[in-house]
């Protein structure tokens, strides 16, 4: 078995061996969360076609920590997924399934000054935002210096062109004072099939200035292209019960995507056309009160090539009770130089908690202008309605949720969805 394929299950079997290693008298921290999902889906598609699907998820996890050596812990998670009915002619087959992170964790027990992570894990840090099979590091240097670093195996790049010349390795340092700034570079390296794939640098800042002002920084450095993938801004100014958020962003897509084998398909063909894009505007929101907010946005994209200039304008308001329950609205409008970006938006929404169970409902509603591409295919409007409810039992061990959903647009004349929903915690 290559070192790459047998990596996790080389953690798994270690952790399974702490499992069952004799108790020290101390009882275990065990915790294990079942998630239960039965999706049905019926639609009738523009060309008058009837299609159903009645998938079955499972998503479980897994968390331990070890009695006898204080800071150690085992987590683990991942889903599997069963088609019961299955008529859109899915080549994959009707069972599908994955091990999400799988690792263990060692976290100083006394001054918590260091981390060790070893396996499957998620890393979501500087530039770096990927699933890994391997280990990942922290420390806390000096009081105001935070260093960590990561190396292993991409878990994106295991179905291209093998496994073999496959890494990914990087670090972070951050530096900063509590309540004044912090500062941090980090870079990132993968390699895929023996060649570089990604390599990255980025910097990020955070600077509080006087009478609460902040400023927030971000910047990324392609340092296979040689360009600036990425850049991001944004001021925050409180006034009382008033809040100003005004921003910049700017993205060349062509540094920001990774048009190689591993990168994201969807969205290649934006870098593949050498497209950039510069967003600029602001959000504003008002607290008349500590339940209530207002707010309202302002955004203005301007594509290099092939979109053209657009100006988005957002209203919203919500009200809120105690921690869970929120009503709120939210109205806009998309003006833009091509036909599928000029229509008007509008939404209201509601989750409301009367323990042990809760409601929700969600509307959108989309009206398409005359001579937009979708008002040409005979559809001058979207439409998705959702509503359910659920309730806690088992002394709120157990939540059960059931949806219905419905929506019309140009794609589909008719789409219905249901949801049953089972989660059930035990232990922790």
């Amino acid at each position: 078995m290559k070192l790459y394929q047998g990596f996790t299950l080389g953690v798994t079997v270690l952790a399974a061996a702490l499992l069952t290693a004799p108790p020290s008298g101390s009882a275990a921290d065990l915790g294990i969360t079942s998630d239960t999902i039965v999706r049905l889906y019926e639609r009738d598609d523009s060309g008058g076609r009837q299609r159903s699907l009645l998938p079955v998820y499972e998503f479980l996890r897994f968390d331990y920590t070890v009695p006898k050596t204080p800071g150690l812990s085992f987590h683990a998670y991942g889903w599997g997924r069963a088609n019961l009915r299955d008529d859109f002619g899915n080549a994959d087959g009707t069972t599908d399934g994955e091990l999400l992170y799988a690792y263990l964790d060692y976290l100083d027990p006394k001054n918590r000054d260091y981390q060790v992570r070893l396996g499957r894990q998620y890393i979501f840090e500087g530039v770096m935002r990927e699933s890994i099979d391997g280990v990942y590091v922290k420390t806390d240097l000096v009081p105001t210096v935070t260093a960590s670093a990561y190396a292993g195996f991409p878990v994106n790049l295991q179905d291209v062109k093998g496994v073999g010349g496959d890494w990914i390795y990087g670090a972070r340092v951050a530096q900063g004072i509590p309540g004044r700034y912090d500062v941090a570079l980090a870079y990132k390296h993968t390699g895929n099939d023996g060649s570089t794939d990604e390599q990255l640098l980025g910097a990020d800042a955070t600077l509080l200035l006087p009478a609460n002002i902040t400023l927030l920084g971000h910047t990324t450095w392609n340092l296979v292209t040689g360009g600036l993938g990425e850049q991001s801004y944004e001021l925050r100014f409180p006034f009382k019960a008033f809040e100003l958020r005004p921003f910049y962003q700017h993205y060349r897509y062509e540094d920001f995507i990774n048009r190689r084998s591993g990168g994201s398909a969807p969205f290649r063909y934006m870098s593949q056309f050498g497209e950039k894009v510069d967003i600029a505007g602001t959000e504003a929101f008002w607290y008349p009160a500590e339940n209530i907010e207002f707010g309202a946005r302002y955004k203005h994209y301007e594509y290099d090539k092939r979109y053209g200039s657009a100006d988005m304008y957002t209203v919203l308001a919500a009200v809120r009770r105690k921690i869970f329950s929120e009503v709120g609205v939210e109205f806009g409008r998309i003006e833009g130089d091509i036909a599928q970006n000029r229509y008007y938006l509008g939404r209201a929404y509601a989750y409301w908690d009367v323990a042990p169970a809760f409601v929700t409902a969600d509307v959108v509603y989309v009206n398409y202008d005359d001579g937009n591409v979708w008002s040409m295919y005979r559809k001058d409007s979207a439409f998705f309605a959702s509503v359910g409810g659920g309730s806690k039992f088992l002394g709120k061990a157990l939540t059960v949720k059931l949806s219905l959903d419905y929506s019309q647009d140009p794609y589909f004349d008719k789409d219905y969805r249901g949801t049953l929903a089972a989660s059930y915690a035990f232990g922790k």
